[in-house]
């Protein structure tokens, strides 16, 4: 059961999901803009610690939406660039054919929508009225992908994935580079359980809002999110 409260500790390494928890999660993902005071403080870390965007989003977004020039995580391990800067992807090229295949042959059904990634795609289905039959539907279209893909399942959204890469496996390559820090990892969607689970030992794994998760601690939504991080500001 995940603790509330988490510690504040010396010389982290901070990994922060982007959207429900620097951002909210929005209908049209192009207009998720971070909280007020956000920019700000993610400048006021990033000059003090070594820290991080992890997100499912193609990191071109984040150019858009944060316009920082932070180290960042796409598509959840996909990616690996400083936002505005040149991308380096991680995507199989047997995977990434696997995904332009299964993108034409998405369903159409009422309240769903598609979000080309260009490495991968996610469908959307908040709009929809009865999600549980969307949910069975799309099981039923995703129930025999390529062995070169997975689905995973989000807040209203799937998204076939490369299998072999994930939030987890892409902090793991970052926590090895930065020795003696204590990762700090924030996340509020399924896809932040990857990491949770990868780090171990004194890393600060940190769930936002409810529902079960393999974090040590949790937080109740982004305002607690920033009083968090704020700390480490005072801290310094």
């Amino acid at each position: 059961m995940a603790i509330e409260h988490p510690p504040v500790v010396h010389n982290p390494l901070f990994f922060l999901d982007y959207d429900g928890t620097l951002a909210p999660i929005t209908d049209h993902p192009m207009t998720a803009y971070p909280y007020p005071g956000v920019r700000d403080l993610l400048t006021g870390l990033h000059e003090r610690y070594p820290l991080w965007i992890v997100t499912g989003r193609h990191l071109r977004d984040l150019a858009v939406l944060l316009g920082l020039p932070l180290p960042a995580i796409g598509l959840h391990g996909v990616q690996e660039a400083r936002i505005g800067g040149e991308i380096v992807s991680r995507m199989p090229g047997e995977a990434r054919a696997a995904v332009e295949v299964l993108k034409q042959t998405v369903p159409e059904i009422e309240g769903t929508w598609v979000e080309d990634k260009e490495h991968t795609f996610t469908v959307h289905y908040r709009d929809a009225v009865e999600k549980a039959k969307v949910r069975e539907l799309l099981g039923a279209w995703l129930s025999e992908l390529p062995e070169t893909l997975h689905a995973i399942w989000g807040k209203d959204i799937v998204e076939p994935r490369p299998r072999g890469i994930d939030k987890g496996i892409a902090v793991r390559r970052i926590v090895l580079k930065y020795g003696r820090h204590t990762p700090i990892y924030i996340g509020d969607d399924t896809t932040d359980e990857d990491a949770f689970r990868e780090l171990d030992g004194d890393a600060v794994t940190i769930k936002v809002g409810a529902g079960e998760t393999a974090a040590r601690y949790r937080l109740p939504g982004p305002e607690a999110v920033i009083a968090y991080l704020q700390e480490y500001i005072t801290l310094s």
